[in-house]
């Protein structure tokens, strides 16, 4: 089916752009939520009429995204869960379980919003695409823990390898200068003069005023 969006959505167009979607998904979602227009003539007419009051409200849900964003812009969150030695839970951390997290701190956020394919069963750290407005994503980490103790020292490991992997990009960018500056010197010896490496020829011939001067000639002047 063909339809008008009257809202952005990732990976599908902007507000205004027509676009072909399953029939399916067009009238059981976008159309009853009043989220697109079938893509006819009087329709096309109507969306024009109504096209700048929708761009002024999609602007503000950006800069209100933008506000969310700037809070939560590398914001660690905690669940507490029972768990085996192993680190599998009696459980799991859901899209649910983060939504309501963000709830309870007056900012709502849709489960569908929330980048998680299936649910977190283990212990750890872990890294949580959420879309705030189709124009503006974020990354939350998410520390599922058997206690803050334990939450407390997962931190600290995380921040240790991450330290350990910088440090090991930073040591194989030092090896590839080093190896990079060896070969600049075996092609261009920094002892050798420029002046007289330019006037000296692959012939063992010296180059004066653009005239060639024979080895035996020079010994003798």
């Amino acid at each position: 089916m063909e339809i008008i969006l009257l809202e952005s959505f990732d990976k599908l167009g902007k507000i205004g752009d027509v676009v072909n979607v399953k029939d399916g998904f067009a009238r059981n979602f976008l159309l009853p939520q009043k989220k697109a227009l079938r893509a006819n003539k009087s329709n096309k007419e109507y969306y024009e009429k109504i096209k700048s009051s929708l761009q002024e409200k999609n602007d503000e849900l950006i800069k209100n995204a933008k506000e969310i964003s700037t809070q939560l812009q590398k914001k660690e969150i905690t669940f507490i869960r029972q768990a085996s030695e192993t680190g599998q839970l009696y459980g799991s951390v859901s899209p649910k379980d983060i939504s309501n997290y963000f709830k309870n701190e007056n900012i709502l956020i849709a489960p569908s919003n929330i980048n998680l394919i299936t649910p977190i069963k283990k212990t750890g750290i872990f890294e949580v695409k959420i879309k705030l407005h189709a124009d503006v994503l974020i990354n939350v980490l998410i520390n599922v823990a058997i206690s803050e103790e334990s939450a407390i020292e997962q931190k600290k490991i995380s921040i240790s390898d991450n330290d350990k992997q910088l440090d090991k990009i930073n040591n194989s960018s030092d090896e590839l200068e080093l190896a990079t500056k060896d070969i600049d010197e075996e092609i261009d010896p920094p002892f050798l003069d420029k002046d007289l490496k330019s006037s000296v020829d692959i012939k063992g011939e010296t180059k004066i005023d653009n005239e060639v001067v024979p080895e035996t000639e020079k010994k003798n002047s």
